[in-house]
């Protein structure tokens, strides 16, 4: 994995392919499908949730939390290796989120950082971004600014679609990294990433999957962020799922 430190060093991201199987990520998609389809119930009734909206992309977060399945799968070895390579010794869950994408859409989601949303410490923390069903360049997948973690947390300003720390209209808008099923894109919560427009008659499905030191704390308030699911204490995984 020392090329992939490397790259993530220099450029704040990489490529992990063919980490798991597709029946891996369709049992999986099944378990998350569960929770996803209440939220696109309730979203039916509201409209929007945040920057969630019905009919386009919706962001069903706590699932590990709610979900003995899927909380084993976020402590499996293959998690625990890439984590403690890129953290350290000590790492837990900080946030986890299925992202589906509806499909004939119109808008891109608009460049952010992760810790964009709500700043931590130490940060930054690692977002693996599991493709559950192929990401590519027609139904939307990620594209990431090379080097942009190396600025520290940019201003992000607030717009009808998410916070915004980079121009739709500025020249450099990054490379594009489609996610084959099974892989997974490995980035920086400091990384600039946007997501494209799904074109397709079907739904992009991604897991998202975020990791941080230990004892983390919220930037703004010094407070320990409680109630995270330990993943690696002392090098070694905190539960057996």
């Amino acid at each position: 994995m020392e090329a992939q430190r490397r790259q993530f060093a220099e450029e704040g991201y990489f490529l992990l392919e063919n980490v798991f199987t597709k029946a891996e990520m369709d049992a999986l998609a099944e378990q998350i499908e569960t929770y996803q389809r209440r939220h696109e119930e309730r979203l039916a009734q509201v409209g929007a949730e945040g920057i969630s909206r019905v009919g386009e992309i919706s962001f069903t977060s706590h699932i590990a939390e709610m979900d003995e399945h899927v909380r084993a799968f976020i402590l499996r070895p293959e998690f625990v290796a890439i984590t403690t390579q890129l953290l350290g010794q000590d790492v837990d869950l900080y946030w986890n989120q299925s992202v589906f994408k509806g499909p004939d859409g119109t808008k891109e989601f608009p460049w952010h950082q992760d810790d964009g949303y709500t700043p931590v410490e130490p940060s930054p923390y690692l977002t693996l971004w599991l493709a559950l069903n192929d990401a590519t360049t027609e139904n939307g997948c990620i594209s990431v600014l090379p080097g942009s973690h190396k600025k520290g947390l940019m201003p992000h300003v607030p717009s009808p679609i998410g916070l915004v720390c980079h121009s739709a209209d500025d020249p450099d808008q990054g490379v594009q990294l489609p996610v084959p099923a099974g892989s997974i894109g490995v980035f920086s919560s400091l990384t600039m990433h946007k997501s494209g427009v799904n074109r397709t008659c079907g739904i992009r499905k991604a897991y998202i999957v975020q990791y941080s030191h230990a004892g983390l704390k919220d930037a703004r308030t010094g407070e320990v962020l409680e109630d995270k699911i330990p993943v690696v204490r002392h090098g070694l995984p905190a539960e057996t799922p």
